[in-house]
């Protein structure tokens, strides 16, 4: 059986192979059986890097299965088919056409039953989704994937899996998620003990630090401290001397440019110019003469030599040149990326019209890409509503249904708790109660937080979420339950509490909050909350309760004081 694709942070480029096959084949050469064997040469073509071939090989197949729908075996095929054109579309950075093309894939599998194939899908879904900016769909398309696959029977694949979350959790600004969640990719790694499985973990993580520094540097103007990424670099450079043959021998050329360009990046951070043009000349030479991903991060670490040189335009030059790169590619995370580094760098010479005029752009391609991941979500429920249209379909859906539930509790941002699990748990608890407990619920909203938004961007946003969350998390008992609900509001459900005792917290909330280091985010910045708080009377239903709580936290705005209903 095939193996899934492998996640990285773009599509791979694949070598070029001796497998020469055909376009396509005429759709009467591929009825019954052929169509299957169509999928299996489409996909041996996309391994030996024929990716026309390979796109013409799974289109036939695909026109057959919808054709002779309904027939033995014709939806998987159809899905199969559909799995191989979204990794064909990967490789060719058409990212929006893969995603939609991976997502009717690990449809169809899903109602079929396919577990392995719908697993290798979402995998191919969350690395286009990351690309394109749509964080959520990303994280949630991994997390799927993990809770589907087996790490004792499919160690690689689960590999694969870790390997995209912990990327997906890094553009999302979650850092510590990402390298949790890549930790967990180098542990499943180690015990393959091959050092090409562990070598793409640990180049990852590499990447990750690196967005690290690159954040801290935009929050602080300094990149800091360099020592992990350091360490990582020398672990990076053992594996590949551990790999048997020519370096990196077996191993997709994205990943030796990738790490070229991050030892370059390295280099001129610790000041060390002359190691740094060593490798910003190696990363060039390893490109190939088509225009993909590489091209714009190969940018970077040209705008990062030139940086540490002062020379401001070449560093102005290459970041433009990154930008229009990463747009043509639609790899709209670099894009954003390629904006703000530039801004910082107009800011570093003074220019602060033109540094004002690259964060609004940012801010702008920001909304793009909420808007995009907005659409997605729209596909994905036309996609559920059609599963509903045949009671077979249906019956699976629900199933599915619950699978949804074991993943589907979780806040990708800030890590806590969603809106569903927090209805959840209040329904349960108002049950139990009977009336016969106390039962407080805090609604909490961020105040000014579109402004925010506006002034300092949606990276930053994001940040003070995760420190809001980060602080009701740690201001709470064990046993009460903290949730975001949407956008900047948070609540709190405090079980068996007073409402004096709910309104001590709020008040340690409030002050742990103004207590905090907001100039470390973003200097200038300041951040307030209010809170509204409501104690369960009997009778009450999660509706009612919550209204109350949110017409208190409403009442208590803009201010510091709490009111209770």
């Amino acid at each position: 059986m095939r193996t899934a694709p492998s996640a990285n942070p773009q599509p791979p480029q694949r070598g070029g192979g001796d497998v020469s096959l055909p376009p396509g084949l005429p759709i009467d050469a591929a009825e019954g059986d052929s169509a299957e064997g169509a999928v299996s040469a489409a996909f041996a073509a996309l391994d030996a890097g024929d990716t026309e071939g390979a796109r013409g090989l799974a289109q036939s197949a695909l026109m057959v299965a919808r054709a002779v729908k309904g027939e033995g075996g014709s939806r998987l095929v159809e899905a199969r088919a559909l799995a191989c054109l979204a990794q064909c579309d990967r490789v060719i950075s058409r990212l929006r056409r893969s995603a939609d093309t991976a997502r009717q894939a690990a449809h169809i599998f899903e109602a079929e039953g396919d577990v392995d194939g719908e697993s290798s899908a979402l995998i191919t879904l969350a690395h286009v989704s990351m690309l394109l900016g749509r964080n959520d769909e990303a994280v949630e398309a991994a997390v799927m994937s993990l809770r589907l696959c087996d790490p004792q029977d499919s160690p690689h694949k689960a590999l694969l899996a870790h390997n995209c979350l912990g990327l997906a959790y890094a553009w999302a600004g979650n850092f510590d998620k990402a390298n949790a969640a890549l930790g967990t990719a180098v542990h499943i790694a180690g015990r393959t003990e091959a050092a090409q499985d562990a070598y793409e973990p640990r180049l990852y993580q590499l990447w990750v630090e690196a967005h690290v520094l690159a954040e801290r540097r935009f929050r602080t103007g300094e990149i800091g401290d360099v020592r992990r990424m350091n360490a990582l670099v020398r672990e990076v450079r053992r594996l590949e001397q551990a790999i048997t043959g020519e370096p990196l021998n077996g191993l997709r050329a994205d990943a030796k440019t990738m790490a070229h360009v991050l030892k370059a990046i390295c280099a001129a951070w610790e000041g060390n110019v002359a190691n740094a043009h060593i490798y910003v000349e190696r990363a060039l030479g390893s490109l190939s003469g088509a225009i993909t991903w590489l091209d714009a991060l190969v940018r970077w670490c040209m705008a990062e030599l030139a940086w540490a040189e002062s020379d401001w335009t070449a560093a102005e030059e290459s970041l433009a040149e990154m930008m229009d790169f990463a747009l043509k590619v639609e790899y709209e995370q670099l894009a954003c990326l390629a904006k703000q580094l530039l801004a910082q760098v107009y800011e570093a010479q003074g220019k602060t019209v033109e540094a004002s005029i690259q964060y609004k752009q940012l801010r702008l391609r920001e909304r793009h890409m909420v808007s995009d991941s907005t659409s997605s979500r729209e596909a994905i429920v036309d996609l559920r509503l059609d599963a509903r249209r045949t009671e077979l379909s249906l019956e699976k859906a629900l199933a599915a249904s619950k699978q949804f539930e074991k993943w589907s509790f979780e806040d990708p941002l800030t890590g806590i708790a969603n809106r569903r699990a927090f209805e959840l748990d209040l329904e349960q608890r108002l049950a139990q109660s009977g009336g016969d407990r106390s039962l407080v619920v805090a609604m909490i909203d961020v105040d000014k937080f579109k402004a925010v938004n506006d002034t300092y961007g949606h990276n930053i946003g994001d940040r003070v979420l995760q420190v809001v969350a980060r602080v009701l998390s740690e201001s709470v008992r064990e046993h009460d339950l903290v949730a975001r609900l949407a956008g900047d509001e948070f609540v709190v459900l405090f079980g068996d509490a007073t409402l004096d005792a709910a309104a001590e917290a709020g008040e340690r909330i409030q002050a742990s909050l103004e207590a905090w280091d907001w100039d470390a985010t973003a200097p200038g910045l300041r951040i307030s909350i209010s809170i509204g708080m409501s104690e369960a009377v009997r009778g009450d239903t999660v509706e009612s309760l919550v209204e109350r709580s949110d017409r208190s936290m409403y009442a208590a705005k803009p201010g510091w004081e709490m009111t209770s209903l």
